[in-house]
């Protein structure tokens, strides 16, 4: 580091002047100007004066200690970076620590080359609390973006124009895209804007209902139509009359239900479980999947006639990685609505976690981003969330992996049945041989299917290191639906990482 460029104010406050002497001379080697404190309430006073960069403090002095001094220097000066040094790491040491807004803290005794690094990480994130802080205006007012649809990219363009094609009709919408792009607020910005914008709006997840409740769910039941119906219960089209009814995720939809949703769809008519009376009711119909439809269809997993019924008007939502240009207005957005739900001043985003959140490819999409800065929100220390306060697997350059688009035909029958549009590491054609053929498994085509599929799974949680979520989302599967073939997995024998 040369004096001319990356030159900076450090302050060391410690108690052992052999210590001092031995970092001053290192830290000045690097062109630092380096100030020296004995005491903390010297140092506080210090850096009340001379307002340093970067401050190294020692955890157990005579006088306050480093975690009181700490605590005011929070006060005296809130934009060093102070690096908390102590031999003694104890748990409460380091969560105090970290409460309290040290950048990081170290063990004595330490590697010297190793502090001198930390310190020129520290300086880092000192120049980008510089930068966010000149920034300071936010992009996006959330008045604005009333429905939580932010961005300014084409493709988003693309969606709000679709929105405001459709939304005055009363026709069927079709919303597709992966887990995670904003379907639901879709589905909603539609309602909003509709002729039936005053009725009222239900979203119902059919992949979260199990099978034998979603057909009560949807059109109610009659009194002791089964066991526990000990009320007569309206649907969810029942009380969706006049309004918009979302159905999420209908491609995990069975076959019978497809066919009164259908008939819903088409006649506006509907009759509880157990019942024997028809009902009227007028309902506009927005569904979504992250599934092939097209595909099911091919399957015979999903009903053509349904299909038609629901591709009247399709909006198809980009992926977060086909959008990068919004990423940071969806954050300035988040950070602004977090903090309102906290009743306190949004935090501003450095420019180094800016280009870390840009470079990611966001296989979770928008809600694995704002997973990420409610996250940030949490961790950071200050106004400012800087790069180290993002998760390893944001700010760490992902492994490439050959990749491929498998669309697989169903079988109609069998325990375990493919998914289809699963994009995984791909197995080698090798690979695929020795789990099918040489272990003599296969004896017709819906063997040869299941087979695949548990390899494509067992693969996505090696991959994971045993994480159902981003196994999940490798596969193109909701959680829900890969728990349950990993317990069909289990009780069939067939060995997996857990």
């Amino acid at each position: 580091m040369s004096a001319t460029t990356n030159s900076a104010k450090v302050l060391i406050i410690d108690d052992d002047k052999d210590l001092r002497y031995s970092l001053r001379r290192a830290l000045a080697g690097q062109g630092h100007n380096v100030l020296e404190a004995d005491s903390g309430e010297s140092g506080v006073a210090l850096a009340k004066r001379e307002q340093p960069d970067v401050i190294l403090l020692d955890n157990r002095m005579s006088g306050i200690s480093g975690i009181e001094t700490l605590q005011m220097l929070r006060g005296a000066q809130p934009q060093a970076m102070v690096i908390l040094m102590t031999a003694f790491g104890t748990t409460q040491t380091a969560i105090e620590a970290m409460k309290f807004g040290a950048y990081d803290y170290v063990m004595k005794p330490f590697d010297q080359a190793k502090l001198i690094a930390l310190v020129d990480r520290a300086l880092g994130a000192r120049r980008d609390l510089s930068s966010a802080s000149k920034a300071g205006r936010s992009l996006v007012n959330p008045a604005d973006y009333k429905e939580g649809l932010v961005g300014s990219s084409e493709p988003m363009q693309e969606v709000l124009k679709s929105i405001g094609q459709v939304a005055a009709s009363d026709a069927t919408v079709l919303i597709t895209g992966e887990s995670g792009t904003g379907k639901e607020l879709v589905a909603r910005c539609i309602a909003q804007h509709s002729l039936r914008a005053k009725g009222p709006f239900i979203a119902v997840n059919c992949a979260a209902i199990p099978e034998n409740l979603i057909e009560s769910e949807l059109f109610g039941h009659e009194k002791g139509a089964f066991t526990g119906a000990t009320n007569q219960k309206p649907g969810k089209f029942e009380l969706c009359d006049g309004g918009t009814i979302f159905l999420d995720e209908i491609g995990d939809m069975s076959l019978p239900t497809q066919t009164k949703v259908l008939r819903a769809i088409q006649d506006g008519e509907i009759q509880r479980v157990g019942g024997t009376t028809t009902l009227k009711v007028s309902v506009r119909l927005v569904a979504a999947t992250n599934k092939d439809l097209e595909a099911m269809v091919a399957a015979r997993q999903f009903r053509e006639d349904l299909f038609y019924r629901l591709n009247v008007f399709r909006i198809r939502l980009p992926a977060l990685r086909d959008r990068k240009d919004d990423i940071p207005l969806l954050v300035d957005y988040m950070l602004q609505r977090q903090a309102a739900a906290r009743k306190g001043k949004p935090k501003r985003l450095s420019n180094e976690a800016l280009e870390k959140l840009v470079a990611h490819d966001w296989p979770g999409n928008v809600r694995e981003l704002e997973n990420v800065i409610q996250r940030a929100n949490v961790i950071a220390k200050g106004e400012t969330i800087l790069a180290k306060d993002l998760p390893q697997e944001v700010t760490s350059p992902r492994r490439s992996a050959p990749k491929t688009t498998t669309t697989v035909t169903p079988a109609t029958t069998g325990a375990i049945q493919p998914e289809v549009s699963v994009v995984v590491a791909a197995p080698s054609s090798q690979t695929l041989y020795d789990a099918i053929y040489k272990q003599n498994r296969v004896d017709d085509g819906r063997n040869i299917l299941n087979t695949i599929e548990i390899e494509l799974i067992k693969r996505a949680m090696e991959e994971t290191r045993g994480n159902q979520l981003r196994s999940s989302i490798i596969l193109g599967i909701n959680r829900s639906t890969l728990k349950k073939r990993l317990m069909e997995m289990q009780e069939a024998g067939i060995k997996f990482f857990t």
